[in-house]
């Protein structure tokens, strides 16, 4: 495997609350890049952005995955992810990053952006990140990680296994 999700921000402040949204109900662009996922290189080759895609699960009202995946975010950069290089994809559109923290700016070496202007991951039936990309040889990968339902807010998920979890949301961080 030569790409892996490390770890996710499902729920940024105030998603689930609705606070810190603007008259329309909708998130402002800063609140949407807090939500994110981190993908490593962990391979000694480099990985065209181009043909990497990161998709999520869509769940029915019950919380029952449907089979389907909806696109979270497609590579469309000639550049590369070089071996150790971490990409994180935020929610929200690249013309706004300007208004990101700089708490969700730290520890990545790229930042891809779903083009949105609402939150994408599901918090109230937890989410399946899946990540795919060609290889060198041309060979279609895959890598996939998931949460619980109702992440604690604001909180990073690290991956244990393909469980991406924390302190407070089913993982003891020693």
């Amino acid at each position: 495997m030569s790409l892996q999700i490390i770890q996710a921000k499902p729920n940024p402040a105030g998603k689930d609350s609705g606070k810190d949204r603007n008259g329309s109900g909708s998130a402002k662009p800063e609140q949407l890049f807090g939500e994110w996922v981190d993908v490593k290189n962990i391979s000694n080759d480099a990985i065209h952005f181009s043909t990497m895609q990161v998709r999520h699960a869509l769940f029915d009202e019950t919380c029952h995955t449907t089979g389907e995946t909806e696109l979270y975010w497609t590579g469309g950069s000639a550049d590369f992810l070089k071996p150790g290089q971490v990409l994180r994809i935020h929610a929200g559109r690249r013309e706004d990053a300007y208004q990101m923290s700089a708490e969700d700016q730290a520890g990545a070496n790229w930042h891809g952006y779903a083009e949105c202007d609402d939150f994408i991951l599901n918090n109230r039936c937890g989410d399946k990140i899946i990540l795919t990309w060609r290889d060198a040889a041309e060979r279609v990968c895959q890598d996939w990680a998931c949460y619980a339902p109702y992440p604690p807010e604001n909180l990073i998920l690290k991956r244990s296994g393909n469980l991406l979890a924390g302190a407070g949301a089913g993982l003891r961080l020693d």
